[in-house]
């Protein structure tokens, strides 16, 4: 009776464990954008390995009798080696899960892991020519479970709800199940490091409860991604209806503007031809020259036309928000001579896109900054991280735009600026949305605050 539980115990624990791995290793996280993706790899390795290594230790407890003595040391090496493995599964996904919500980048994180290392290599390296072989691998075990078992499951575990707090802050659904899958893996680690499956066969069976705890809420959790797919789909089907209108609407301006330019071209050449015939000065040449501007004028909205109605398509990069800020900052350092520019930004924050195309972006935007910043000359440009987004804010300390008028401002054609032609808000808009990002505007205590909302690259 006790073989056959025994039988059943260890071939479900194994079983949850390859079904987490399943779970994981058949799901499309290929295009997922949230940060948590990069991770789960890590996770399936972990299932997958320690599936393995409790149905082997199964096969060792109802083969253990017949084992020859010739093997029996081998066979204890062998099962504290497939412990570690499994556990080192493990421990890569706290590490990838401490990348993923920024505390590896904290001085602490990085020194405990040391630590914890040291700690276990030293202590081994130390009691072996102390201890006969029985007792240095059951100290061995006891230290793998500890550290790798114990430890990874509980930096993974809190990780895990840490990631939770950030999804519930962006209002994403099924985000919470992350959190009670890092408490499930807690209790986990602390089964398998804590308790002896010499107790009894209560503690395989506990262990197998929190597996399955794990399992189901995993389950619940990566029904995230099924959300996320099914947006990513309607927003690719509103994304190409949208297209569909504005290629109509493009090709329409563009014609518009291309026979624009021609004429518009030979009256240009007519204005030189006959600046040079006339005498100067005199009331001619004023009117002249206001014609002059005229014309100049109706050429650049023509090719900003063009421009808009013909957006870049070239390859998508990753790239280092903080390169890109700089180098628009310093292209327009005529502009800014007079303005006091606060940054505030993460160094190695990346996104993937067009870094000629972002830049593009910032100079539209800056460049309304500063026309907005007439009295107080201040800018404030902040760039983070936020989860799985890169968030980008260019705050003026202007007049603002009144909430009515924000929506109407990201049309094509639609300014506020005497001289404006009304498309860099929305070229800016296009290149963003090309981007898979959002645009969007509002006021804060000092004027207008721009936030550019990216997917971001790890």
């Amino acid at each position: 009776m006790d073989s056959l539980l025994v039988f059943n115990i260890y071939l479900f624990y194994g079983l949850v464990f390859f079904t987490i791995g399943c779970v994981i290793a058949f799901r499309n996280l290929r295009l997922s954008q949230l940060a948590i993706a990069s991770a789960l790899p890590a996770l399936a390795a972990f299932g997958f390995i320690h599936a393995f290594h409790e149905w082997s230790e199964l096969y060792i407890q109802l083969m253990g009798p017949y084992t020859p003595m010739l093997w029996y040391s081998e066979m204890k090496i062998l099962r504290v080696l497939k412990l570690w493995f499994s556990f080192l599964a493990l421990g890569w996904f706290a590490w990838k899960m401490l990348v993923i919500t920024g505390i590896a980048r904290k001085p602490w994180a990085l020194a405990s892991l040391a630590v914890a290392q040291g700690v276990f290599v030293l202590h081994l390296i130390a009691s072996y020519p102390l201890m006969p072989l029985d007792a240095y691998l059951r100290l061995a075990a006891t230290l793998i479970r500890w550290i790798f078992g114990l430890g990874a499951s509980a930096v993974a575990g809190m990780a895990m709800i840490y990631y939770a707090r950030q999804q519930y802050q962006q209002r994403r659904l099924a985000g919470h199940y992350f959190g009670y899958c890092g408490l499930a893996l807690i209790a986990y680690g602390m089964a398998a490091g804590l308790l002896s499956s010499h107790w009894g066969l209560w503690v395989p069976l506990l262990r197998t409860l929190c597996a399955f705890a794990i399992l189901v809420t995993l389950y619940q959790a990566l029904k995230i991604f099924d959300k996320e797919r099914e947006a990513q789909i309607e927003a690719q089907q509103r994304q190409l209806f949208r297209g569909e209108k504005m290629r109509a609407m493009g090709e329409l301006a563009s014609g518009i503007a291309h026979e624009i330019k021609t004429p518009l071209s030979y009256a240009t050449l007519g204005m030189d031809m006959l600046e040079k015939q006339l005498p100067e000065p005199g009331d001619h040449q004023r009117q002249l020259s206001r014609i002059r501007k005229g014309l100049d004028r109706a050429t650049y909205i023509a090719q900003e036309v063009l421009h808009f109605a013909h957006p870049s398509d070239r390859p998508f990069q990753p790239v280092k928000v903080d390169d890109v800020i700089h180098s628009t900052l310093e292209l327009m350092g005529h502009q800014l001579k007079t303005f006091t520019v606060h940054r505030n930004l993460s160094p190695e924050l990346k996104v993937v896109g067009n870094p000629v195309k972002l830049e593009e972006v910032l100079i539209n935007l800056i460049g309304n900054a500063i026309d907005a910043s007439t009295d107080d000359r201040q800018l404030e440009i902040h760039a983070e991280a936020h989860g799985d987004k890169a968030v980008i804010r260019i705050r003026d300390h202007g007049s603002g735009i009144p909430e009515a008028e924000q929506s109407a401002s990201l049309r094509p054609f639609h300014t506020t600026k005497p001289n404006g032609t009304g498309l860099g808000l929305a070229i800016s808009q296009q290149i963003v949305q090309q981007h898979h990002g959002e645009l969007t505007l509002h006021n804060w205590v000092h004027g207008l605050c721009v936030t550019l909302t990216l997917p971001r690259s790890l």
